[in-house]
């Protein structure tokens, strides 16, 4: 699960610099800075066990594969690497212990 949690931190990581590089301006900062306190409570989540990140992560890793459409290569990758750590048996287990 640990691996999971870096990746999506990783994949946090370039998501912001990618919107901090295209909008610009006190407003990219600020949609940045969401955007990345957003993806940092999602991969501590992951990293405790949260149910709620789990899903929010599976969610995240679908959304990027549709990137796939638009050319951005990494970003699939990520999302795939992301689903397959997330749906593995030992991952769910992780999920559903209490």
């Amino acid at each position: 699960m640990t691996l999971a949690a870096v990746v999506f931190l990783l994949a946090g990581l370039q998501a912001v610099l990618r919107m901090y590089d295209g909008l610009g301006g006190a407003g990219g900062v600020v949609v940045a800075l969401i955007a990345a306190v957003i993806y940092l409570a999602i991969a501590f989540g992951l990293w405790k066990g949260n149910k709620i990140a789990w899903i929010l992560a599976i969610i995240g890793g679908a959304l990027a594969l549709l990137s796939v459409f638009s050319g951005e290569w990494l970003s699939f990758v990520t999302g795939l690497v992301l689903l397959v750590l997330l749906l593995l048996p030992q991952s769910r287990q992780w999920f559903n212990r209490s």
